[in-house]
């Protein structure tokens, strides 16, 4: 049986709270304060609840379905996208492969019965694309790490990591974690580091999120979160907010002062949180990738778990493939009013490929 619910709607809000909290659901990108704070807000938002009532098994995929609108002009149609970050479809642990195949078709059904054109999904890193309906695609490679014995971790570390700690040692940095009951004034700290980090790198617009949403994620969300700051000789150089689920942290949003990148307080940062980590039973320190395959950045990550690399899946899927050659269309009219040139339908670089405007 499957259900859908509205989640900019009060009743949407509670039974999907409720659900988190009767089944111990602690997995942070499903949180609905993450979604609201770091995603697009409640609007346009819904979930799907899928229940098998001989086995009670269970399925939910919160997504924004929105309605496709071209050139300001709003289409009778709609498409579906999962929140940014690890989520996709959450499993009950009852779940076998039966519920996840009957879980997409009704789905699917729902779509062709409400005017939906395509999908998108982010998926997680725990094989949750499996035995998805649409296509899976392998968009970039993520750093899962292993949370190892301290010595075993040590040595696993690529030479440059080592290095890097040690001097930061030397230089007297030291860390600080702050966990459940996160002050006022330390997660002002993290958020200058981060704004400053986010001015500096000329970061989107929609990466400046106010202090605001940072205390009420922060605050209501105790137990999911956690923000490590780094120090040298008092002031605060180095910051990173981490998700916490029951066997991962996630590394989430940070920066770093450039005045101190010489002390190398980003290597010592990770590996604070790598000991944190160790010291709660968390199994994996989940560092997610780069910007573009195999870039700076997933290379950066990669040198602390070498051997700790997973594909990331998105899914895509089109529901009506008339309807979306037809928007498609309508797209490359705009585009060649503007200039542009006309996009191939088999372009599999953006999806969905109607909404690429520029």
């Amino acid at each position: 049986m499957l259900d859908i619910y509205k989640l900019d709607t009060q009743e949407g809000i509670e039974k999907y709270n409720s659900l988190l909290a009767n089944f111990d659901i602690i997995e942070p990108y499903f949180l609905i304060d993450a979604i609201d704070v770091f995603g697009e807000g409640y609007e346009n938002l819904m979930f799907f609840l899928y229940e098998n009532t001989q086995t009670g098994a269970f399925i939910f995929m919160p997504g924004y379905l929105k309605p496709v609108i071209i050139r300001d002009e709003e289409t009778p149609y709609f498409d579906f996208t999962t929140p940014y970050g690890y989520t996709g479809p959450y499993f009950s642990k009852e779940v076998v492969e039966i519920d996840i195949i009957e879980f997409w078709n009704n789905v699917d059904t729902w779509y062709r019965n409400n005017n939906v054109v395509c999908e998108f999904i982010r998926f997680n890193l725990s094989n949750n694309h499996l035995h998805y309906s649409g296509i899976c695609k392998k968009t970039m490679l993520n750093i899962k790490g292993k949370i190892l014995d301290e010595e075993t971790q040590w040595s696993s570390f690529d030479r440059k990591v080592r290095k890097n700690v040690n001097k930061a040692k030397r230089e007297g940095l030291y860390s600080h974690i702050y966990y459940e009951n996160v002050k006022d004034e330390n997660i002002v700290e993290f958020f200058e580091i981060y704004r400053s980090t986010m001015v500096r790198t000329k970061a989107k617009e929609s990466f400046f999120y106010s202090i605001e949403k940072f205390k009420k994620f922060i605050k209501e969300n105790p137990l999911n979160c956690a923000v490590c700051t780094v120090y040298f000789e008092g002031t605060p150089i180095s910051s990173e907010l981490v998700l916490i689920s029951k066997d991962s942290i996630y590394s989430f949003l940070g920066g770093t002062n450039e005045k101190y990148f010489d002390k190398r307080p980003n290597d010592f940062l990770k590996v604070e949180l790598i000991h944190w980590a160790r010291n709660n039973n968390i199994q994996f320190y989940i560092l997610g990738g780069g910007y573009g395959f195999e870039d700076g950045i997933f290379k950066y990550k990669k040198a602390f778990f070498p051997n700790d690399i997973v594909n990331y899946y998105t899914g895509r899927k089109i529901i009506d493939k008339s309807v979306y050659s037809g928007l498609l269309e309508k797209t490359n009219a705009y585009r060649v009013s503007k200039g542009l040139l006309e996009l191939d339908i088999k372009d599999e670089s953006f999806f969905p490929l109607y909404k690429k405007m520029n």
